[in-house]
């Protein structure tokens, strides 16, 4: 005889079995599950890279988008896009596999086309001069007539080399920045137009449109305002940011444009009167400075940068045809600029203020008292080794790279 009992337990045993089997074959399927999500992220990673190395190509023209497949099988379809924001250029690549994907927004950067230069200075025949505490570290390139200490208000160059590095012959013009984004930055204004009233705080993502917002005549002061993204910011007359806005990543348009003391923020500045940079502000890599003026302006355009305040970046100055009054970028005492200067006419660098990246210019420019003294150097530090090596450039200054590099993410 059979007792009940042992039944009783058979049955136990067996829901146990098929408990245990169960568990196990589930087990087995999730982690199936979950190597195939792993495969097919790692995938997405890999296209998305792929998409990426293509759109830092220079032979990927900005203002492109299309889709395609990689290497013509399944799995490996990619979405690309490329267009101008400011002097950089936004990337945008995707990738998905079924309902599956990737997206990665991320600005381009160029590498530099001599990252030893410090100083271009175009040959006008006559030579440079340098005094007091001065430094220039790196390559200079310079008139053929060369460079000389000189004596100013009582006081001579307190070293003996005169440039830590090479010296090389420059030539009568400025080398030539890339016309299809210098266009695309004068054509930034006409979109104006279509622009939103300004709100009190934006942040866009930069898979979306742009976001146009314009500041109006009797609304100039953007103060306590907050920005973030793929957001342009135009004005038919000036812009002023003062100290308590949040900018990030935006770019600024207007005739003129002030940035008041103690900002702090990162952004791109696009103007065709003047920019004017307050005391001991802060703007942060990769922010720019560009003046553009206008065919028909009479006046001088101009960038000035306040004492103190750093900026890592690029300053542009740019005109067209060369007139009397030539743009001119103005950097106080103590202020740090790490990056580029660039500027087709004069470059005023005061008592005191450090370049740590590169200097172009027509004509240098010193105010000492009273005296004004053209392609001087007083106590203005020129050092190209402490420019930072990640730093990456934009295709306005080097269009002769045939591939850029990932700048920094956006998204």
């Amino acid at each position: 005889m059979i007792r009940a009992s042992a039944l009783y337990i058979s049955l136990i045993v067996s829901i146990l079995i098929v408990l245990v089997c169960g568990s196990m074959l589930l087990i087995g399927f999730t982690y199936r599950m979950q190597e195939r999500k792993q495969e097919r992220a790692q995938l997405l990673r890999e296209n998305v890279a792929s998409a990426m190395l293509i759109l830092m190509q220079q032979d990927f023209k900005a203002d492109t988008a299309q889709q395609l497949s990689l290497y013509g099988k399944e799995k490996d379809s990619v979405s690309l896009e490329k267009k101008a924001w400011g002097i950089y250029e936004l990337g945008l690549a995707a990738s998905w596999i079924n309902a599956d994907t990737l997206r990665k927004a991320f600005l381009i950067g160029t590498p530099l086309t001599d990252s030893l230069k410090v100083l271009y200075l175009a040959d006008e025949d006559r030579p440079m001069s340098i005094t007091g505490k001065s430094l220039i570290k790196g390559t200079a390139y310079l008139p053929k007539s060369g460079i000389k200490a000189a004596y100013v208000e009582s006081s001579g160059y307190a070293d003996k080399t005169l440039v830590y590095g090479a010296t090389r012959d420059s030539e009568r013009d400025m080398p030539a920045p890339d016309a299809g984004l210098l266009k695309s930055l004068e054509d930034l204004p006409a979109f104006a137009s279509d622009a939103d009233r300004l709100q009190d705080t934006v942040e866009n993502s930069f898979f979306n449109p742009v976001r146009r917002l314009h500041v109006e005549k009797d609304d100039v002061f953007v103060s306590g305002f907050k920005a973030k993204g793929h957001v342009i910011i135009s004005s038919d007359s000036m812009l002023v940011v003062d100290k308590d806005c949040m900018l990030d990543g935006v770019i600024l348009v207007a005739p003129y444009v002030k940035i008041e003391d103690n900002f702090s923020g990162r952004l791109q500045v696009v103007a065709t009167d003047s920019i004017a940079v307050g005391n001991e502000v802060k703007l942060s890599y990769p922010s720019a400075l560009l003046v553009l003026k206008n065919d028909t302006a009479k006046h001088q355009v101009k960038i000035a940068v306040g004492r103190k305040s750093v900026i890592e970046g690029a300053l542009f100055a740019w005109e067209k045809e060369r007139s009397v009054l030539m743009p001119l970028i103005q950097v106080g005492e103590e202020a740090v600029i790490k990056g580029e200067v660039w500027s087709k006419g004069y470059v005023a660098l005061s008592k005191t203020a450090r370049v740590n990246g590169s200097v172009s210019a027509i004509r240098l420019m010193a105010r000492v008292a009273s005296a004004i003294y053209e392609n001087y150097l007083i106590d203005v530090k020129l050092d190209k080794t402490a420019l930072p090596k990640y730093y990456l450039s934009s295709e306005l200054l080097n269009k002769q790279v045939k591939s850029g590099r990932l700048l920094c993410w956006v998204n």
